[in-house]
């Protein structure tokens, strides 16, 4: 995505709180991702867990980047990362990554925010961003997802009777809905026979903020190893700002993968100069 497209895709986002990226994943990475996730399905036993917010009738795995190498490709992919730093900051993080099957006879979910646990006052700059990749059609027959536009502008979270406010995204496999996260959104109900609605929320969100999924327990030191720099600086493996983070001065990833791959220090003086110039801060 180049500079101009990510800065239409921005505005976007930040007059009517969300954008769909249509078509923009190679089919290739999709059957991919969609056959990995079948296959863990199996492989972990996955079932509904029975409740509201999870589903009755669907089918969650978190902690994706635990599971297979694939996923990693999912957090760092051009067509969608550079809008993602475009609305957080070059210093986000990625907060979880969920794969969601919305399975035939699941209700509507309720409609929400990704910063309902954030006590702010609204409305604020987005603290989250996230991305809901389709790996199957969203119709508004099978779970296509609902949001209510201009709602991120909204002074409060939803409440009895706003559902009659949103309606249901319809995109195709390869396409990616980006909010912000303030954004009323909710899974939707699946009112087919035998249609399952398979999509992945890769969530970010500001440096400053707790991630919902924690790497630094959900993460091996075997898994942190195939990571690539950029991965692992959106796990939160380094520092943000060059400050926050540190552990006895040191950014964490040098306790889980060594000096020889992090040598960060907090409160590096050449890191603030480079701050100060508008250099790249990597």
């Amino acid at each position: 995505m180049d500079a101009a497209k990510v800065e239409e895709r921005f505005r976007e986002i930040d007059e009517q709180g969300y954008t769909i990226l249509r078509n923009a994943i190679e089919p290739e990475l999709v059957a991919l991702l969609r056959d990995t996730i079948r296959r863990l399905q199996k492989e972990l036993d996955v079932k509904p867990r029975g409740n509201r917010s999870e589903g009755v009738a669907s089918l969650r795995i978190y902690n994706l980047l635990a599971k297979h190498p694939v996923f990693q490709k999912m957090a760092l992919h051009d067509a969608v990362l550079p809008l993602v730093e475009k609305v957080l900051d070059e210093e986000c993080l990625l907060s979880g990554m969920t794969a969601i099957d919305i399975g035939p006879g699941e209700r509507l979910q309720g409609l929400h925010s990704d910063e309902i646990a954030m006590t702010v006052p609204r409305p604020h700059i987005a603290l989250m961003c996230t991305s809901l990749w389709a790996l199957t059609d969203f119709t508004p027959a099978n779970g296509g997802t609902w949001i209510v536009p201009g709602s991120h502008r909204f002074d409060r979270e939803p409440g009895r009777g706003d559902a009659a406010k949103a309606f249901a995204v319809d995109m195709p496999a390869g396409s990616v809905l980006v909010i912000h996260g303030s954004l009323w959104h909710s899974g939707g109900k699946n009112q087919t026979a035998d249609e399952w609605r398979l999509g992945v929320n890769v969530q970010y969100c500001q440096g400053y903020v707790r991630q919902q999924q924690n790497p630094y327990l959900g993460l091996t030191r075997e898994v942190l190893a195939t990571f690539p720099e950029r991965l692992l600086r959106l796990c939160g493996f380094t520092l943000y700002r060059g400050i926050m983070g540190h552990v006895d001065g040191a950014a964490p990833g040098e306790f889980v993968l060594g000096r020889e791959r992090f040598q960060e220090r907090a409160y590096d003086e050449t890191r603030f100069e480079r701050d100060q110039t508008g250099e790249d801060r990597g």
